[in-house]
């Protein structure tokens, strides 16, 4: 037994404890080794944190991000930016990669997006192929594949074999390619011809093209949104402009809201800078009466009113098929219902005869860009296959042609839109105008929503008569059985989610619940791959203009897929 210099007893055991304490604070100072399951830890959090947040890789070797880790997790071994350039790019993309090739494989039929980007900083361009698919179990996804780099001219050539190459990367055949979401470039259509893909226009890109040619078709819009623009511009290049706008709402009891910016290459924004202007009318009105800048007209102002009038409808159609949800089954609903409140338009009296020839030449325009809807198997068959719309969109011949589609499909699943047949691609079958509105729907609100539209359409003449039953000596019996109680069930209420019903219904339709998660699977435009794309301009900010492409590649990968997975991989 020890004694202490104040007298206290300490015992063997109290001293033993003593000097494990000490062994213990020299263990404390100890750093991890790397291959330490901590220290791989934050490894992977750092290096997804970099991809996540858009950082260059030099960022772990600053100060403030030091201090934080030293704090935070004092045993940590600090590695350089080239570890973590080598970590990133090569075991987190590794093992990310395998995920996501375990995820497609459960896809019988892939559907695929794509977009051409240039950073005009850098001179880099990325060529994306996004993933969509529908498993067995009606879990829809959209995955990044890849982002292929440009070295040359973007030429249809140089596409098609950049598809090519990004395809056999993943074992991905052509026959197994339902579809690619395109833009309308020349490029893009050469080079999905030249490699046999089955292609279709991005919807939201063909009702900019429309819509952008409707506008300035006629002088009187275009003067009225050059003065708003200009109006626009006034208050953009001065904060003093701005304040005073703000001190004029007050006086108003208005809320601080300020002008909408139009861009020439985004049709909705010009209709999102009229509706604005609409919004604080009274306020712009008070203060161009006191400052140095033109006023909008009383008849401009109705002008205003008659475009929002009119582009209420694209831009909710626009914004609904922008959505990640989005179904390329909606397409044909939501063309007929625009068309639809076109017409409703035009039927009415009108005190612009401008206005009036703006809506004529826009409608036709819209005739033409999108009268081969019903031709295409992509279109009809995924709308067919939807149980919110089935039969109602097609008129009974076009239907008894879906539905011989459908069954010479499940017969030679090749035949419909095989890519090994350029021939038997571009021939579509014609199934007749449903584009005619139908009697007793001219009565529609002007303030309806999207939903509202389409749900006054489908309930616009009562539900058809149920079908009876095939003949069961048929070698088609069983599928033609599947097409008539199918058709003979209630629709799905807008609403609702078609592939939970098709989830919920699979035992009852075996056969077409398979064709469900292919013909389901596309969305209607191309919108995933260019917001893949407001992730590039992020990643080539200033910190990182000197970023390769193929690790830029590399971290839009990991950005977009790593969440998917919850970050487990």
């Amino acid at each position: 037994m020890l004694h202490s210099f104040t007298g206290t007893i300490v015992t063997p055991l109290q001293q033993a404890k003593k000097q494990l304490s000490l062994e213990e604070v020299i263990q404390k100072e100890k750093k991890w080794d790397t291959n330490n399951p901590n220290s791989k830890k934050i490894d992977k959090l750092i290096g997804e944190m970099i991809a996540l947040q858009n950082l260059p890789f030099s960022f772990v070797e600053g100060l403030g991000f030091r201090r934080l880790i030293q704090e935070l997790a004092p045993k940590y071994n600090f590695r350089g930016r080239n570890f973590f350039t080598d970590f990133v790019c090569n075991e987190l993309y590794i093992k990310l990669a395998a995920k996501v090739k375990e995820l497609i494989e459960k896809y019988d039929y892939k559907s695929f997006t794509t977009d051409i980007w240039t950073d005009p900083s850098s001179g880099v361009s990325l060529l994306s192929l996004t993933c969509h698919g529908v498993s067995e179990n009606f879990e829809r996804s959209s995955i990044v594949l890849k982002c292929e780099t440009f070295d040359d001219r973007h030429t249809g050539d140089i596409i098609a074999e950049k598809f090519n190459t990004m395809l056999a990367e993943w074992n991905i055949s052509n026959e197994k390619v339902h579809c690619m979401i395109r833009d309308e470039g020349s490029n893009m259509k050469r080079g999905m011809r030249l490699a046999l893909l089955n292609d279709l226009d991005c919807t939201v890109h063909k009702l900019q093209i429309v819509i952008r040619h409707g506008l300035r078709s006629q002088e009187c819009i275009e003067a009225v949104k050059q003065k708003c623009k200009k109006i626009t511009s006034h208050f953009n290049h001065s904060t003093i402009a701005q304040k005073q706008l703000e001190k004029i709402q007050d006086r108003l009891n208005q809320s601080h809201l300020k002008v909408f910016q139009d861009c020439v290459t985004r049709w909705n924004s010009t209709f999102y800078m009229f509706e604005r202007f609409m919004k604080i009318k009274d306020a712009l009105s008070l203060y161009a009466n006191d400052h140095n800048i033109e006023s909008i007209l009383p008849e401009e102002w109705k002008v205003i009113e008659c475009c929002l009038e009119v582009l209420k409808p694209f831009e909710e159609a626009t914004r609904e098929m922008s959505s990640s949800q989005a179904l390329i089954s909606s397409v044909i609903p939501i063309i007929q219902m625009l068309l639809k409140k076109l017409d409703v338009y035009l039927t009415k009296p009108r005190e612009s005869d401008s206005i009036r020839l703006a809506v004529s030449n826009l409608k036709s325009q819209f005739s033409a860009k999108f009268s081969s809807l019903e031709d295409n198997n992509l279109y009809a068959i995924s709308t067919y296959l939807d149980p919110r719309y089935k039969h109602k969109f097609f008129k009974p011949v076009t239907e008894e042609k879906i539905k011989d589609e459908i069954i010479k499909m499940v017969n030679d699943p090749v035949v419909p839109d095989s890519p090994k047949s350029p021939a038997e691609k571009t021939k579509r079958m014609r199934m007749g105008d449903s584009l005619d509105p139908e009697p007793g729907t001219s009565s529609m609100s002007k303030k309806t929503c999207l939903k509202s539209d389409l749900a006054m359409m489908l309930g616009s003449s009562s539900e058809d008569e149920g079908e009876g039953e095939p003949d069961n000596s048929s070698p088609d019996a069983l599928l033609r059985k599947e097409l008539v109680i199918y058709r003979n069930k209630k629709r799905l209420d807008l609403d609702e989610n078609p592939l939970n019903w098709w989830k919920v219904n699979r035992c009852e339709f075996k056969i077409l619940s398979k064709l469900a998660c292919r013909y389901l699977s596309p969305p209607p435009a191309s919108v995933p791959s260019e917001q893949l794309f407001s992730g590039a301009g992020l990643i080539y900010n200033p910190l990182r203009n000197r970023l390769e492409a193929e690790k830029a590649a590399i971290l839009l990968f990991i950005k977009y897929n790593s969440p998917i997975f919850n970050f487990n991989y």
